[in-house]
């Protein structure tokens, strides 16, 4: 009979049944405790649960806090990271198929992780573990996925989702409760709205931030957003020395296994200013952040909508360059025998009838469940590190089940999300929506022409790989002093081949030359 052997922290809630539990703080959920229950509820968790017959493995629909497991003889070892569940397994060895896509995408795809013999529960699944046989199956419980349209026209759909947002502020005030609410504040849309809505209901401590060098353009917009709203606003500056040092200290290891898992690029945007805001105590310990993270998604399936038949071959193309590119070689990571077997188990889980609305849903879908889940959303370990709590109003169910009836005219494209947005800060603010002409949700004949010759010249590519080459070697936000032991031409003539920031940072990190001492996979390496 398998038994469970955990290696959680004291995150988690456990009992003397081998149940093991991790919810939001202050979340009640009665008991006694069910699968059936836990999926029913708005709540976010991950769980471990065990009856006579097996063991049950769950995570919610934003895969909220990671969990890893692997089969041991009669033990199933299960962690919050694949370290801990690999060292109970006797040692680290890299897995090369996942190191391989890793380098091109920045994460595992479907349920491995980077270490052989450990697995994860990939967003809404539930895995189950027969105690008797040791079989393991998996199921997807919840996943993103486009309903037929509800709504009779887009102001009805705008109403129901204004409304779903506004009730889940209420509930992020409510959980707060007079703690200090943070919002990392950009020019971008997500987290202006986020400002707006903070502003409008008057919550009385908030802390908005930027980061990156002294008076970069991000943090000029931002300081004029916040003074709009009349909002706590802050930069957070640094120089590449200072990020350089601080990210040399040997304390920033244990931040690159936590933000990892094992599984993911630690997310290092807003480390530093996190660092900085807990140590002088601008984010006393508790404080919740709230990153503009949204359901609401950018029109990656446009490509899509002018062929007359939807083969998954395209969808794929279609994918490369936002999910397999860290290397400029998307091509080549989609025939990786790994990304193949992948790609293969997600078509299982959509439809394409050649339906616009299938196809929308197909990609939208891979994305929340790829780097969504897996890389932007894992952000959040880096706020649990410095003991702060997070909340990702925009990403809660209720929300999610009103974007997922839309009508296509509301999200064929961003613009009705830049609309609203746009309406509610000036509601907020006082001042007038920037003036702009919408964008076309789709592109003319004529575009798509001009684009195809365009690209037959290599002109703009040439135009555009130079702009990147200098944004890289003088980031804005000073990211350019985290690649480690390479000169600036080093990094010029990488960039200029195709190489990324981030596929720069996914080298050094499994080479473990990222941070001196990090030592996560070398040493232990068979």
């Amino acid at each position: 009979m398998l038994t469970v052997v955990p290696h959680l922290s004291t995150r988690w809630t456990g009992d003397d049944r081998g149940q093991f539990l991790r919810v939001a703080p202050g979340t009640v959920l009665p008991s006694p405790l069910s699968a059936d229950l836990l999926r029913r509820s708005d709540e976010l968790y991950a769980a471990v649960l065990v009856t006579d017959d097996e063991i049950l493995l769950l995570t919610d629909h934003l895969r909220s806090w990671p969990l890893f497991y692997a089969v041991h003889g009669e033990t199933v070892h299960v962690g919050e990271d694949a370290f801990s569940v690999a060292d109970a397994l006797g040692g680290r060895t890299l897995e090369a198929g996942a190191a391989a896509e890793f380098l091109h995408t920045g994460y595992v795809l479907g349920d491995r992780s980077l270490l052989r013999g450990v697995r994860q529960v990939p967003a809404g699944t539930t895995v189950r573990i027969d105690r008797g046989t040791g079989e393991i199956t998996r199921r997807l419980e919840r996943r993103l996925r486009l309903r037929e349209p509800e709504f009779e026209d887009v102001p009805s759909f705008t109403r129901a989702f204004t409304e779903a947002l506004d009730t889940a502020m209420s509930r992020l005030y409510e959980r707060a409760d007079g703690r200090v609410i943070a919002l990392p504040l950009s020019a971008g849309l997500d987290s202006r709205l986020l400002a707006a809505l903070l502003a409008r209901d008057g919550y009385p401590h908030v802390q908005t931030f930027t980061y990156g060098l002294p008076d970069n353009a991000e943090a000029q917009a931002s300081a004029r957003i916040a003074a709009s709203l009349s909002l706590p606003w802050r930069q957070v500056a640094h120089t590449p020395e200072q990020l350089r040092r601080a990210w040399a200290e040997p304390s920033t290891a244990a931040f690159l296994r936590e933000a990892s898992g094992g599984a993911a690029l630690p997310h290092v945007q807003d480390w530093f200013a996190m660092q900085s805001l807990t140590a002088d105590g601008t984010l006393p310990p508790g404080s919740i952040v709230i990153p503009g993270h949204t359901v609401v998604s950018t029109a990656k399936d446009e490509p899509l909508r002018h062929g007359r038949e939807v083969e998954p071959a395209a969808v794929v193309r279609s994918l490369e360059p936002w999910h397999f590119s860290l290397r400029s070689r998307p091509a080549r990571a989609v025939r990786l025998p790994s990304v193949i077997h992948e790609l293969q188990d997600f078509f299982t889980e959509v439809s394409l009838s050649g339906d616009r609305r299938d196809t929308m849903d197909a990609v939208r879908w891979f994305w929340q469940r790829e780097r969504q889940s897996k890389y932007i959303l894992n952000s959040m370990r880096g706020y649990e590190h410095v003991g702060l709590e997070w909340a990702l109003p925009m990403h809660e169910l209720p929300v999610w089940e009103v974007y997922e009836a839309a009508p296509d005219a509301a999200i064929a494209s961003r613009e009705w999300y830049r609309a609203l947005t746009e309406e509610i800060y000036a509601s907020v603010s006082g001042e007038p929506a920037p003036t702009r002409a919408p964008r076309s949700t789709e592109r003319s004949l004529a575009r798509r022409t001009a684009a195809t010759v365009a690209k037959c010249t290599g002109l703009p590519q040439l135009r555009s790989r130079v702009r990147t080459v200098r944004a890289v070697v003088d980031h804005p936000l000073g990211f350019d002093a985290l690649i480690t032991g390479a000169s600036r031409r080093e990094v010029a003539l990488r960039t200029a081949r195709g190489m990324t920031p981030l596929g720069e940072f996914a080298e050094l990190f499994l080479a473990d030359e990222w941070v001196p001492g990090s030592d996560l996979f070398s040493s232990r390496r068979s």
